[in-house]
């Protein structure tokens, strides 16, 4: 199948806006937002297309097995999410990747977000590094 390259984003932050690396995970509600990127598609773009959308996160457990949340999100609309367990004994370190597609994007500028949260109380776990986040837009051949 032959496809058309309509947009690139590529996010590679080290830290936050607000903190250095290592990021504490909440526990609950709201996310942390760790990654964006913003991809635009112009109005000629048509919409059987897909984004496709690769992340990877390094955490580290730090007391107890922590089940850690990543959601993505379009525009502030969840597209993905996906569960991990962190456990500290014997495996300190995680280097976690997620890919998905977004399906049938509209034109215009849409930016995708990168969220994590801890689900569980009585443990602990941070954001370590590693942090990428892309995204590649594809299309028919036109």
């Amino acid at each position: 199948m032959t496809v058309n390259i309509l947009a690139v984003g590529v996010a590679e932050p080290s830290s936050t806006s607000t903190e250095i690396l290592p990021i504490p995970i909440n526990f609950s509600a709201p996310p942390q937002t760790i990654a964006s990127v913003t991809i635009v598609l112009d109005s000629t773009a048509s919409t059987n297309n897909r984004v496709e959308l690769n992340a990877t996160v390094g955490v580290a457990g730090t007391s107890g097995v922590a089940q850690v949340i990543f959601r993505i999100f379009r525009d502030g609309v969840q597209i993905f999410v996906t569960q991990q367990g962190i456990q500290t004994a014997n495996e300190l370190f995680y280097a976690i990747r997620m890919t998905t597609a977004d399906f049938n994007v509209p034109s215009g500028a849409h930016v995708y977000s990168l969220t994590v949260e801890r689900s569980t109380g009585g443990s602990t776990a941070s954001v370590a590094g590693p942090i990428a986040l892309s995204a590649l837009a594809l299309g028919p051949i036109s």
